[in-house]
């Protein structure tokens, strides 16, 4: 259901212009609204829903969005009004510690899972100060990290962080400064961005958690947290290795490197072995299935595209948008169940639209 607090939040993120600020592949605010979306729709509740709409409100570690300061009590009380005081209390806490590092070189990499008992960290702008973050905290965190990093992150990314290598360098332990390209052009050509391995492995780690945890994660309302449906209930890792070759097979496709019908419909089965989490290569699939009139195949295909994503709620080829690409799953899928031949008239094609 809508959290009764989301118009006013927006209305009052519109008046500090965060529809203004470039953020990535698109504005601030509708990176804001994004992963508030995903986290909905992953079953997390209202609290982190909240502060999946406001958790770089105050800056932080990774981009300079100040839009509301938070050394003024005045404003913080502000969004306390807008959220609550427990997801205020999120927001704040997230923005002032160094995610990347807790994330990538402490939780994933040097502790390989979530303490027990918490963790104390640098405060990001008082080292002076440390802060503690619980275990359930550090659940959120994780939760929150893998869709945040799914809505924003694609291929300018990459080669901003690693170059012509143009692997997933940002999340990389050390994260070397030396392979960075940091005059790469944005958009760049766009392509999926090498993420999704990375996000396995917080759900793995998020999974983890909940197997291990006595007391079970209690949202407010008295519904458990679910785990994200994505990756099989976050019961699979998919490797860094076959995340690039399927990324590569897709993009041979869709640049038209590959143009014969055997070699594009083999290109892309093979895509889906290597990485079967993302669904635009259905889409792409079930196309040419349908392009040879084989409707079985192109339900098929067209139907796990579907069911990625209501899982997903973001797309992994952000050159188009989450909500066209299901749009077109839809049709595709409808002419499969109606076992209608492809047409040879392009306006027919171009006229597709209507879908029941």
């Amino acid at each position: 259901s809508l959290d009764s607090t989301l118009p006013g939040s927006v209305a009052i993120l519109k008046k500090r212009r965060a529809h203004l600020c470039w953020h990535k592949h698109s504005t601030f605010l509708e990176h804001l609204l994004g992963v508030h979306n995903i986290l909905r729709l992953w079953g997390q509740g209202e609290i982190i829903g909240r502060v999946g709409l406001l958790h770089s409100a105050y800056s932080n570690s990774y981009v300079n969005l100040a839009l509301f300061d938070p050394k003024d009590e005045e404003e913080r009380n502000i969004m306390k009004d807008m959220i609550g005081e427990q997801a205020e209390d999120l927001v704040h806490l997230f923005c002032i510690i160094d995610r990347q590092d807790l994330v990538v070189n402490v939780l994933l990499n040097k502790d390989g899972g979530i303490p027990p008992d918490g963790i104390e960290v640098p405060h990001l702008r008082n080292t002076q100060e440390t802060v503690f973050l619980s275990a359930e905290t550090l659940r959120m965190l994780l939760v929150f990290s893998m869709a945040d990093i799914a809505d924003q992150h694609f291929g300018w990314q990459d080669r901003l962080f690693s170059g012509d290598a143009m692997v997933n360098g940002m999340y990389s332990p050390g994260n070397n400064p030396a392979k960075h390209e940091s005059t790469a052009l944005w958009p760049g050509l766009s392509q999926p961005g090498l993420w999704m391995s990375y996000a396995s492995s917080l759900g793995a780690i998020v999974r983890a958690f909940k197997s291990s945890n006595t007391v079970e994660t209690q949202l407010h309302d008295g519904r458990l947290a679910d785990l994200p449906p994505v990756f099989d209930n976050c019961t699979k890792i998919l490797s860094e290795t076959d995340e690039a070759k399927a990324r590569d097979l897709y993009w041979s496709v869709v640049t038209n490197e590959l143009r014969e019908t055997d070699e594009v419909i083999d290109a892309l089965e093979q895509c889906v072995k290597f990485n079967p989490w993302a669904f635009e290569p259905y889409v792409v699939l079930a196309q040419k299935y349908l392009h040879m009139n084989d409707f079985e195949n192109g339900k098929r295909t067209a139907g796990r595209a579907l069911e990625l994503q209501l899982q997903w709620g973001t797309a992994w080829d952000k050159r188009l948008s989450f909500n066209a690409w299901v749009a077109w799953t839809r049709v595709i899928h409808q002419r499969s169940e109606d076992e209608l031949d492809w047409p040879q008239n392009s306006f027919d094609v171009n006229n597709f639209g209507m879908v029941r």
